[in-house]
């Protein structure tokens, strides 16, 4: 019997293909793409879940600040997919208390189900000096939600912002050769100052300077520059399509609701 289930079930050690270090033990763990998506660390004999339905691979070999495990990036399916870094150990157990939303968790009754594939992506994490974090990252909130825009690291050459709490996509200038947050806040709205490194056959500036650095909502020449729509991911599709308008301000798309306090770029923090 026991050779007979040895050759039908493989242990979990023989599968899957080596992706990133364990920030306990320091060696390979393995990614098992079969379902439930998961790292295992056989020196460690722990497993964990990873985001579900999409591609992973490994994020430059940079290494989450709390735990030491390498961090990953996973990508939604289709041009309009996601892609956003994630600690292996941070999205299995969430450091932080106080995490108003898990990225895939269920609620019920008014608490978070932390289970399988849930857990804290960067883009939710409120490490304050991480450079991969939601303070880090963050550049403004959200036109049809509470959440907060954040800066796909990925995404070059069609640079983009995501929404942290809904599936809003703010397209950036495209073919930019670089596109970062700055630590500088907009003095109208308090929104995080982004610098955008223009291609220099295709500036939009008038003295042919490709370096520009400004607030995608009340600078004129990067607020003519971005367009709102929406893309695959895990929240429900709300609103249409549509242009973001206003200073200071995020616009609405079609059928979107307006939030609360727009000029906030960080709730609760």
């Amino acid at each position: 019997m026991d050779a007979l289930f040895e050759a039908q079930f493989s242990p979990l050690s023989d599968s899957g293909r080596l992706l990133s270090k364990c920030g306990k033990c320091l060696r390979y763990m393995k990614f098992i793409s079969t379902q439930p998506s998961r790292l295992f660390c056989s020196t460690c004999e722990e497993v964990y879940y990873v985001p579900q339905k999409g591609a992973i691979k490994l994020y430059k070999e940079l290494t989450c600040p709390l735990d030491n495990f390498e961090l990953l990036i996973f990508s939604f399916p289709g041009p309009e997919g996601k892609t956003f870094p994630f600690c292996p150990y941070c999205y299995n157990s969430p450091p932080f208390e106080g995490i108003g939303s898990l990225f895939g968790a269920s609620k019920a009754g008014g608490s978070v189900q932390l289970g399988k594939g849930a857990g804290m992506p960067c883009f939710l994490c409120p490490h304050p000096t991480c450079q991969h974090s939601l303070i880090a990252q963050g550049v403004c909130a959200c036109p049809e939600c509470n959440g907060t825009l954040v800066l796909d690291p990925v995404s070059a050459p069609k640079w983009r912002l995501f929404c942290n709490m809904c599936n809003c996509l703010v397209f950036l200038p495209e073919g930019a050769h670089r596109i970062t947050t700055t630590e500088e806040r907009c003095v109208e709205c308090d929104s995080t100052i982004i610098e955008v490194d223009f291609n220099k056959k295709t500036t939009p500036l008038k003295d042919g300077t490709t370096l520009y650095s400004g607030c995608i909502l009340c600078d004129e020449l990067l607020h003519s520059l971005v367009e709102m729509k929406y893309g695959k991911s895990f929240s429900k599709r709300i609103g249409g399509r549509g242009r973001m308008r206003g200073k200071g301000r995020g616009g609405r798309g079609r059928g979107g609701r307006k939030p609360e306090d727009p000029k906030m770029s960080f709730r609760g923090f």
